[in-house]
């Protein structure tokens, strides 16, 4: 029979799971991905689940059982279609507040340059408040971690002299320390995920371990935000154009093909995009090659 594993193997298991968790790339992920993952996730639980029983072992937290199943479960779901993807990102942070240890409040951020920061979802009007003075000061957690890569934590905002002004309006906020993981990156957009503690030292080592999880979660939740934002986008101009060349066609007895290649060629030497050109023509009427004259 073999023996059981020790903390430190355990620990390097756990460590292996956020290394292949974090490589993946959310827009290509696929279930047998997610499959091998929640079968290490599996076998880390049924360790801890064995040492759990074991009065020898009673150094092992007994909240890391109930994490690793949370995340397991989670990842199984991932693919499921019964929310939206907004709808995803809120259970994200909910599940993040309830399950790692030491989080009073979580929120997901995604990062526009030069230094904008967006919140996408926030379980209080703390994580909302965090993320804002990170936009104003132009400097924080989120801010760093785009050029870090690596999850943050930081043990104390009183004692923290990177960003004085943001660790300044953190605190007002009620915040004294912060774990802050970075999203797998999604076609570009950066984003971050943000766990708040009131309490100094408020994260441990097992919360650093299992905040990837949640990441690569919302990760996956932020890439279909993003496809269906983009598919409205599409549809839009589609049936903007549309109305174009009807406009075209019925003014000057065109066919739908020279229509479309009359917008093409103004947009082109009037330098304006193929859509914002054919919204010009259908709300004022003129002609594609005298917009902006």
């Amino acid at each position: 029979m073999a023996s059981a594993a020790s903390v430190p193997e355990l620990i390097a298991q756990l460590a292996e799971f956020q290394l292949r968790l974090s490589s993946l790339d959310p827009a290509e992920i696929t279930r047998e991905d997610l499959d091998q993952l929640a079968d290490l996730l599996a076998g880390v639980e049924q360790e801890l689940r064995a040492r759990e029983r074991s009065p020898r072992t009673l150094s092992v937290p007994t909240t890391l059982g109930t994490l690793f199943s949370l995340a397991r479960a989670d990842l199984a779901a991932a693919l499921s279609g019964e929310l939206t993807a907004r709808e995803q990102l809120a259970r994200v942070v909910e599940l993040a507040v309830r399950h790692v240890p030491g989080t009073q409040h979580a929120g997901i951020a995604q990062l526009q340059p030069p230094n904008k920061i967006e919140t996408v979802a926030a379980t209080s009007m703390v994580a909302d408040a965090c993320d804002q003075a990170q936009h104003e000061s132009g400097a924080g957690p989120t801010v760093q971690l785009s050029q870090a890569h690596q999850t943050m934590r930081i043990d104390d905002l009183r004692a923290e002299p990177r960003w004085p002004a943001f660790a300044a309006r953190a605190l007002e906020a009620g915040v004294r320390s912060m774990l802050v993981c970075e999203l797998p990156a999604t076609r570009g957009t950066r984003a971050a995920l943000s766990l708040y503690s009131a309490r100094r030292r408020g994260f441990t080592a097992a919360a650093e371990l299992v905040a990837p999880a949640f990441a690569s979660r919302a990760s996956i939740a932020l890439a279909h935000a993003s496809e269906v934002s983009n598919l409205h986008q599409a549809i839009a101009s589609r049936q903007v154009i549309g109305e174009a060349v009807g406009i075209l066609m019925e003014r000057h007895r065109l066919t739908a093909e020279h229509a479309f290649e009359r917008l093409v060629i103004a947009s082109q030497h009037r330098h304006i995009k193929l859509r914002e050109l054919a919204g010009r023509v259908t709300e004022t009427g003129e002609e594609p090659d005298t917009v902006g004259m």
